[in-house]
């Protein structure tokens, strides 16, 4: 919401009606453009064959009536074969009586292990083992029932002459992976999900022992193709390690058909008459989003100096402000005379340089001061400073220009750009390295390790499906061939890489703090100071309650710590990085180690470690296996990082990734205002030029796909922590943020919306 303006100068609201008509409409413009589910149910409505069907071109829908018709036909036999095996289950349940004598005469033994090639021989530990026998009335009788030891191997005692019974028709093994649930009461149970059935053959077991030997399942495997870490799925249909739960596509349907049919008859007409639409034309199509709702009350007002600092301080980009004084930049404050020093902060947002890239798009790295006083205050901002190509006539990376408020037209047009780099760097930097591909190492190395371990209910519910999300959007947005980002923005597909591998590179779960209150009016660091507060407040409940078993467990939790350090990227801050540079080389590097660094907070004191002669980003949680090892002050200390690294990985996966994601629609779902990419056009000025210049505007296909792509992140809402629809969320956590929704409030943000996991 809108600040006051910077005293004691003119009053800049005035010409919109005053300060407090401003407020109001600004408030009245967030409610009427959030989503409204569209009710898009019924046989005959159009539907989307799931989420990873998405597509920036041509999404995989059923549309045309006959095959509605068949589709309605095929989940109508769905829903029947599911009833009928519901009936089954119900007719012949599964008891959890273990059949034959008390004194079992004979066992079965195996092993456990991943099944990928890079993780042969690996123990999948704490897996639970069961041998079940069908008989010929269909009944189901469990013969053993067990788990599998830290190293994978198993030992199941069982009745040799019940397994061979003549009633037995067939006997299977079941290898389950452990989840777990809340009742409405509030009472956790645990769940299993199978991962893989083997059929013993009956006439096998005739012996003392059976060997079932290495049973290799393959889930949550590292890509051994990705120099970042990511979870190996080779096809997300059938051979994934999770799937999304129905209410995720529900959601899609619900909330996002009517958008996706506007893009797809976007897409048929600009494919057969490429100037068939304008961009006025595409937008118009689209909901409204905050900017051109307040455009539309309160013209100008969204171009103004005002809503550009409000935005930059708390909307998508929620920029880490650095004191003037601080900062490493060539700007002194001499040029500011007319502002307390106290009150400079200076702002870095990194461009191409040091980055693959193309030639079409402008991605400058860009440098602003601003003017924050105390209180509620709005940041003003005093410069603009491009390093970089603003024109096809002029591409020398190392250039700079810089505008100020006087310079006019040109002041408004070097904000423009301005806010497109923001905009690229919270898509690439906050939103997809930041909560997804970030998130996705803790995923990974929790969902492979904890098991018994009662942080397994703690973590998993928040890390689960971001691997799924993440694997879509390799094809979504970052590839080069069906991408939308090297096709809508400066950098390709390896630059893409590139620059979400240095930012792994600067985010480390240890010694992490929420952003620095800059004044009263910042809202957003206030929100993420408070949800810290709150996560932490859940842990510290939490791991009281269950210290016993946690410690009974820890060797689960020092396996999670050694696979996220041998796995995470090197430290983007060490010095070897600038080894063998020279010149502008070495500046540059330097400067864009400096913004991430300052960016995410990046703390060099931090104690890493090594792993094939490299400083890694992650630091470990514990360097024992066995709690009770440890040493007084070892035991506090990483006691300490478990309590820390969970509050991180939560923290991230829910606030972080729901703030961005939310605000999307807000900030960049308007094409004139601000995408995710500016081309140079045809023009000397290149960049520098009106809105009415679309040569330097997305082309009308890009455009409608920025919109479409601004409304599938924020419009398409599930799993609250507060409404927790799949019950996996401990209700404490939802019961905190309810007792605090109020002071949310004041911060823009209603806790309903505080979304569980990274699943979008």
């Amino acid at each position: 919401m809108s600040g006051k303006p910077p005293s004691p100068r003119q009053d800049p609201y005035a010409k919109y009606g005053g300060y407090d008509n401003v407020q109001r409409i600004y408030r009245e413009c967030i409610e009427s453009t959030k989503p409204v589910p569209s009710g898009n149910r019924g046989v005959l409505k159009p539907k989307l064959k799931g989420f990873h069907h998405l597509d920036i071109a041509y999404s995989k829908m059923v549309t045309a009536t006959p095959a509605l018709i068949l589709d309605w036909l095929y989940e109508t036999y769905d829903r029947v074969r599911d009833q009928i095996n519901q009936w089954a289950m119900d007719l012949f349940p599964r008891y959890p009586k273990i059949w034959g004598p008390k004194e079992k005469d004979s066992v079965i033994v195996g092993r456990t292990t991943y099944a990928s090639r890079e993780d042969l021989g690996t123990p999948l530990h704490h897996m639970r083992v069961e041998i079940w026998a069908r008989t010929w009335w269909l009944s189901w009788r469990r013969l053993a029932k067990g788990f599998s030891d830290h190293d994978g191997n198993f030992r199941l005692k069982y009745d040799l002459r019940t397994a061979r019974s003549v009633a037995v028709r067939k006997i299977r093994a079941e290898v389950s992976q452990k989840y777990y649930r809340y009742s409405k009461t509030g009472q956790l149970s645990p769940c299993y999900c199978i991962a893989l059935a083997i059929p013993i053959p009956k006439s096998d077991l005739v012996g003392m022992q059976y060997n079932l030997r290495d049973i290799q399942i393959d889930i949550w495997s590292y890509r051994p193709d990705s120099p970042i870490p990511r979870v190996k799925i080779d096809d997300l249909q059938d051979e994934a390690p999770e799937k999304y739960v129905e209410g995720r596509d529900d959601a899609i349907t619900d909330q996002f058909i009517p958008v996706e049919l506007i893009k797809l008859r976007h897409v048929v007409q600009l494919r057969a008459h490429p100037d068939s639409l304008t961009i006025d034309q595409i937008q118009r199509d689209y909901p409204p989003n905050l900017t051109t709702c307040l455009e539309k009350r309160l013209p100008g007002y969204t171009r103004s100096d005002m809503f550009f600092g409000e935005r930059m301080m708390n909307g998508m980009h929620a920029l880490t402000f650095q004191p003037f004084a601080n900062a490493q930049t060539k700007r002194k404050a001499e040029h500011y005379q007319d502002v307390d020093p106290d009150h400079l902060y200076h702002v870095v947002n990194w461009g191409y340089q040091g980055y693959d890239h193309n030639d079409i798009y402008a991605f400058p790295t860009t440098e602003m001061v601003f003017e924050i006083q105390p209180g509620d205050f709005v940041p003003r901002p005093l410069s603009i400073t491009f390093t970089g190509a603003l024109s096809a006539f002029d591409r020398d990376p190392y250039q700079e220009r810089t505008f100020f408020p006087t310079d006019g037209k040109k002041w408004m047009q070097a904000k423009r750009v301005a806010r497109c780099v923001g905009g690229l760097i919270s898509e690439v930097d906050d939103h997809f390295a930041r909560t997804h591909v970030n998130v996705e190492q803790y995923a990974i190395a929790a969902f492979r390790n904890l098991r018994l371990n009662p942080i397994a209910s703690l973590l998993l519910p928040h890390l689960k499906e971001v691997s799924l999300v993440d694997h879509t959007a390799d094809r979504l947005l970052i590839s080069q061939e069906f991408g939308y980002l090297p096709r809508a923005s400066a950098l390709t597909e390896k630059g893409l890489h590139q620059r979400v591998r240095d930012t792994l590179g600067m985010l480390n779960w240890k010694d992490y703090e929420p952003m620095r209150v800059v004044n009263d009016h910042h809202h957003y660091a206030k929100a993420e100071t408070l949800f810290w507060k709150i996560t932490e407040q859940y842990i510290e409940e939490f791991m009281g309650e269950n210290a016993a078993g946690i410690r009974m467990h820890w060797a689960e939790i020092y396996r999670m710590s050694q696979d996220l350090v041998t796995h995470s990227v090197p430290d983007f801050n060490h010095h070897h990085h600038l080894h063998g540079l020279e010149g502008h080389d070495k500046e540059v590097k330097a400067r864009c180690m400096s913004y991430f660094e300052h960016r995410f907070e990046h703390k060099t004191h931090t104690h890493r470690e090594h792993h094939d002669g490299e400083c890694r980003a992650l630091s470990p949680i514990t360097r024992q296996a066995n709690f009770a090892d440890l040493d007084d002050q070892a035991k506090t200390e990483d006691w300490e990082n478990l309590k820390e690294l969970c509050c991180y990985a939560i923290h991230h996966a829910t606030f972080l990734h729901s703030w961005v994601n939310e605000h999307q629609h807000d900030d960049i779902g308007e094409v004139l205002y601000c995408s995710l990419g500016i081309r140079f056009g045809e023009h000397p000025d290149g960049v520098l030029r009106p809105e009415s210049d679309h040569k330097i505007a997305l082309d009308p296909l890009r455009a409608t796909q920025m919109l479409w792509w601004s409304n599938l992140l924020s419009r398409t809402e599930y799993g609250a922590i507060t409404k927790n629809p799949d019950g996996d969320v401990n209700p404490r956590f939802g019961e905190l943020l309810q007792e605090h929704a109020e002071e949310f409030e004041r911060y823009g943000i209603s806790v309903d919306n505080i979304e569980s996991r990274t699943n979008i």
